[in-house]
């Protein structure tokens, strides 16, 4: 059915319209990163000046933010890994096999993606302080204690997505794979994942990016030797004033890592996404 001149232009205006409220903003803040402190906060607001990067040398090399960025990366890429991991294979079985309570357990896993970070923070700040006094296994503040705490919203995200993948391919690609001799594991590793492979990559980048952002559960659970990217831009707005240049700054480096791998990664973000639906 095509849809009416009139009716696209004015889509398109209102798309363009929104796109636009949107970066505004973005484009406010990016600019202000490179302005020089003086002008900040100049009232109008200057908006052609010399760039200049003493804002990016004063947060990462003044207040060594870079090892923020080193803990959000290894943090980030750890979760992701992992979630991927353990979700794939239960997505799969989730999609191949019926066993009793399984829509009951999807339907709890969907719940865990609802519940605010905040909620879980302090259970498991509980746990871990429990853990260390009791057996001497210190989770706080290390790598791998919040690498595991928030799997709790990336693995349920991992499992639904990646199921809804293997729902669309037919059983039949495993079934005539086995028939020429490959394991129920082999048939998954060799035939079916290269299929899905663009909703791997999509579903990946979605919980790199929910990682990455992660803010509460860092807040509650991070130390000195752990404090990620999104902590070190929380530094910047103090109770007399905020670093606004310092501030965009460490907020433009936390938005690189995303824009460039949505960008080297987006033919397999469209297919991922839109997998079974352009077939």
């Amino acid at each position: 059915m095509l849809v009416p001149v009139r009716e696209r232009v004015l889509a398109y205006a209102i798309l363009i319209a929104m796109a636009v409220l949107v970066m505004i903003p973005v484009v406010a803040g990016s600019l202000t990163a490179f302005k020089p402190q003086i002008i900040w906060i100049s009232s109008p607001p200057v908006w052609f000046f010399e760039p200049t990067l003493e804002n990016f040398e004063f947060v990462l090399i003044t207040r060594q933010n870079w090892l923020h960025l080193r803990n959000s990366l290894i943090i980030s890429i750890g979760s992701v890994l992992i979630a991927l991991l353990l979700g794939v294979p239960a997505a799969y079985g989730f999609a191949r096999f019926r066993f009793r309570g399984s829509k009951g357990l999807m339907q709890w896993l969907i719940s865990l993606r609802m519940i605010p970070p905040i909620v879980v923070g302090l259970p498991f700040y509980a746990m871990f302080l429990f853990l260390e006094r009791a057996t001497g296994l210190g989770l706080r503040d290390t790598h791998i204690g919040l690498i595991l705490t928030y799997q709790t919203f990336l693995l349920p995200l991992v499992i639904w997505m990646m199921r809804g993948y293997f729902v669309e391919l037919p059983a039949a690609m495993e079934e005539s794979a086995m028939v020429e001799g490959y394991t129920r594991i082999g048939a998954l590793w060799r035939v079916v994942l290269p299929v899905v492979w663009p909703g791997i990559v999509a579903t990946a980048l979605l919980n790199f990016i929910f990682a990455w952002n992660e803010f509460f559960l860092a807040l509650i659970l991070a130390g000195n030797n752990t404090s990620t990217l999104p902590m070190a831009a929380g530094t910047y707005v103090v109770r007399a004033r905020v670093e606004w240049g310092n501030l965009f700054a460490v907020n433009l480096i936390i938005m690189m890592p995303v824009i460039v791998l949505t960008i080297f990664l987006r033919q397999q973000l469209v297919k991922g996404l839109t997998f079974g639906i352009l077939e």
